[in-house]
């Protein structure tokens, strides 16, 4: 009988393990996906106040929003995946990714996005804010993509070093291939802002661009210990 049981209990724990696993991925994802429709409800109510006869197919997104859906996505994953996850252990790992994902990730190229944006409307583009000609929309694109990938890798070394004093560990996070899937939603809406003109492709970027948001919440609640056991 002893033996049994000796045989027994790591399979039992690799079972446990497993489950919960899973249950905390179910729990991250769903999290992320009620977030992000929360912070989409938020923001097409606040519109519709200013336009009544907006229709949310025709729903576009500001830097703002795309802070504000940011925000709920890894707020909604992070709470899911705490609330399903029974290894206490897997706290921190969850906080921690969660101010990664979210200042790292989001805040700090979204805003270096904004200010550049700013200046090249301002000095660039002057009057019109939308590019004329090929050289403009080409400009603006670049423009997008050294602000994301530049302030990704800045945003996460600053919160390397914040998360190292807060966390009282060291851990170097680095900057993965997925975590740039989340900034699909900056592409998305620079092309809203670079072509708005062109109403087809805004109608399909306005779309997508929320369920870019789903990596980062889902990635922020499965998040765990390395020294689990």
């Amino acid at each position: 009988m002893q033996i049994d049981n000796l045989i027994n209990k790591p399979q039992t724990y690799t079972n446990n393990k497993k489950s919960n696993k899973k249950r905390v991925n179910a729990a991250s994802i769903a999290g992320s996906a009620i977030g992000i429709a929360g912070a989409v409800a938020c923001i097409y109510s606040a519109a519709k106040k200013k336009n009544p006869a907006l229709a949310f197919k025709n729903l576009n997104y500001s830097e703002g929003d795309v802070l504000l859906i940011g925000a709920g996505s890894v707020l909604g994953g992070l709470i899911g995946g705490l609330s399903a996850d029974k290894n206490k252990k897997n706290v921190k790992p969850k906080l921690r990714e969660a101010s990664q994902q979210y200042i790292g990730n989001m805040v700090f190229p979204v805003s270096i996005l904004a200010c550049a944006n700013k200046l090249l409307e301002k000095y660039v583009f002057k009057t019109d804010a939308t590019p004329s000609d090929w050289k403009g929309i080409l400009l603006k694109s670049a423009v997008c993509v050294a602000s994301l990938v530049g302030g990704m890798e800045l945003g996460n070394k600053v919160m390397n070093k914040v998360n190292n004093k807060v966390f009282k560990e060291e851990i170097k996070h680095d900057v993965h291939a997925e975590d740039y899937l989340v900034h699909a939603d900056d592409l998305c809406l620079t092309a809203n802002m670079v072509l708005k003109d062109f109403k087809q492709i805004s109608v399909i970027t306005s779309k997508l661009l929320p369920l870019t948001f789903i990596v980062a919440g889902s990635k922020t609640g499965m998040q765990q210990t390395d020294k689990n056991s």
